[in-house]
């Protein structure tokens, strides 16, 4: 026998997932009301849509509309609490907002909720390394440096935040494994030199200082000493979101997933 319930629910399920694509393509064109608006339609076919919710949220933050950005970042983690995408999300918006304490806070309960996902405690990191809190960014860094051993940007960072708590050999040591790693790392290798000349190990700094004008590798800022525009954050993570949803609904097979995109 044919099961209407079946029917409808599939026929409401394709009809949301036409709404977010609209919604996306809109904002790819620069359409925001129009995106809005299809967020909106979708939202009062299924309210708990958490695709729905998040989407709308960082288009509310790219537009500079934040009280109403931070309401759907809540809806998310009210209906999900253990939505550690949420919690970046209002991070991003708080960083855009200059409100880097909260900004740090949503974070430490992004990384408790996730606590593998490396960019969400290098992001915990940096944000705790704004609020002068280098303890703790020092711990996170290192944490990371677990994760990826190889990357010398970690090391690197740790190395600053060693300088910034004014252990000089410390950070010395971070910034030699900085080079080790990715031996042309300019950024590494001035700091390394600033270290020796602290350290009041002259002739060494200056061998350090006589190899940087030789070296022709690039510098490599850590994300924490660029300068960040207002959206900045918000731009970067609609890309993320609107990658990850264009990728989703792109797939024919995604239609036939049986899974509902609310939580309940």
């Amino acid at each position: 026998m044919f099961d209407q319930n079946t029917s409808s629910e599939s026929s409401i399920f394709t009809l949301i997932t036409s709404k977010l694509k609209a919604a996306i393509a809109y904002e790819s064109l620069g359409k925001y009301e129009s995106a809005l608006m299809s967020l909106e339609e979708a939202l009062a076919l299924q309210e708990n849509n958490l695709d729905a919710w998040l989407i709308k949220g960082v288009i509310y933050g790219k537009l500079g509309r934040y009280t109403e950005a931070l309401k759907c970042y809540d809806k998310i983690i009210e209906v999900d609490p253990k939505s550690s995408d949420g919690w970046s999300l209002k991070s991003a918006l708080y960083t855009a907002m200059n409100l880097h304490d909260k900004a740090a806070e949503s974070l430490s309960k992004a990384v408790e909720l996730d606590p593998t996902n490396l960019e969400f405690r290098l992001s915990l990191a940096i944000a705790l390394q704004r609020i002068k809190r280098f303890d703790d960014a020092l711990k996170c860094y290192q944490e990371a440096r677990e994760q990826r051993p190889t990357d010398a940007r970690i090391d690197y960072n740790i190395g600053l935040m060693w300088s910034n708590l004014a252990d000089n050999q410390k950070a010395l040591v971070s910034f030699e494994d900085a080079l080790r790693l990715k031996p042309d790392f300019k950024d590494a290798l001035l700091a390394k030199g600033i270290m020796l000349d602290r350290l009041n190990r002259k002739e060494e700094a200056k061998v350090c200082a006589d190899k940087l004008l030789k070296t022709k590798g690039t510098s490599e800022k850590p994300q924490a000493t660029k300068p960040q525009s207002e959206n900045e954050a918000i731009r970067n993570d609609f890309k993320t979101a609107q990658n990850k949803f264009r990728t989703k609904y792109s797939n024919p097979s995604y239609l036939d997933n049986d899974k509902p995109l609310e939580r309940r």
